[in-house]
């Protein structure tokens, strides 16, 4: 394979992005033993390449699908998607796509089997969004509903099913099982939420003149903005309910000292809405907000371990 061809693979693949699914298996990982001190090896070993393999796969198939559209709207844009910017030839990303597929599906009904039926409706509902998110004409990604999928999937579902494997067949699977999950899978729900507002904000113009009509064509730019800085507020009040309802140690409150980094690239990105210059912002926040929250609920858990 030449220089050129790994390059872009290399940008299809988008190797920062794996940071989105990653940090929710580990927090969730981190949720059962501080709050069940329960574990499974392989349902986990499991799990952990299902969510990396899947994102792997979303983002070579979103590429894919990218150039598609882009090429039949004969725009010139397909000139700048890796695909055709570095002369892939789209076949052969097409098998790669599917080779991605296959592996995450196979550890997913490893998962399944290990479990029971609640396992096998989320694992359903989380493929079918991966799926349909950029695949054919009509996808999640280009309607006003794309914010809402990620936020589901890989915030709360990736989180929730990770915890779940482990616990089974000691807990049951309930509301008060699920509950508290939702207020302590709050950063990795908005974060998710948010990187794709950012994306559609920062790809408006875009998006329109390539027939996408995404949240943000709804609602406006502006409107955009408003959301997002709403989102933000909803991830700190879940994640502090969370600590307040005990789920969550106190430690994890560290993650106030990500306020005047957000503060500030949100007041850039409230001045400009550009992919190069104002994503990588939005980008930041995500990573910064992961990072803060684990390493507080790493501290948490090892002074819970301590005190046990």
């Amino acid at each position: 394979m030449s220089a050129e061809a790994k390059q872009g693979y290399y940008e299809l693949v988008e190797p920062r992005t794996l940071f989105n699914s990653i940090i929710p298996v580990l927090l969730g990982i981190m949720y059962t033993e501080y709050n069940f001190q329960l574990f499974r090896i392989f349902p986990t070993i499991e799990m952990c390449i299902a969510t990396i393999v899947l994102q792997i796969f979303m983002n070579v198939n979103d590429g894919y699908w990218d150039y598609k559209r882009e090429r039949a709207a004969k725009t010139g844009d397909h000139k700048k998607n890796p695909i055709g910017k570095y002369h892939l030839n789209p076949k052969n990303v097409l098998v790669l796509i599917w080779i991605l597929f296959i592996i995450s599906a196979t550890c997913a009904f490893m998962i399944g089997f290990q479990t029971n039926l609640y396992i096998w409706i989320l694992g359903i509902i989380c493929y079918a969004i991966a799926l349909s998110y950029s695949t054919g004409s009509h996808t999640i990604s280009a309607g006003p509903f794309g914010e809402i999928a990620a936020c589901f999937a890989m915030g709360f579902g990736i989180f929730l099913i990770m915890v779940y494997i482990n616990v089974y067949p000691h807990v049951p699977f309930n509301w008060n099982f699920v509950w508290p999950i939702i207020l302590a899978a709050g950063i990795p729900e908005i974060c998710n939420f948010t990187l794709m507002l950012g994306n559609n904000l920062c790809d408006h113009d875009a998006d329109i003149a390539n027939g996408r009509h995404t949240l943000v064509s709804y609602i406006g730019i502006k409107g955009g903005l408003y959301l997002f800085v709403f989102n933000y507020l909803l991830g700190f009040f879940l994640t502090g309910w969370a600590i307040w309802v005990g789920v969550l140690p106190w430690s994890v409150a560290l993650i106030l000292i990500c306020i005047p980094t957000i503060y500030k690239n949100m007041r850039f990105l409230w001045k400009i809405q550009t992919k190069p210059k104002s994503f990588p912002k939005v980008v930041q926040n995500t990573q910064v907000l992961f990072v803060t929250e684990a390493v507080g609920f790493f501290i948490g858990l090892m002074l819970n371990l301590r005190i046990r």
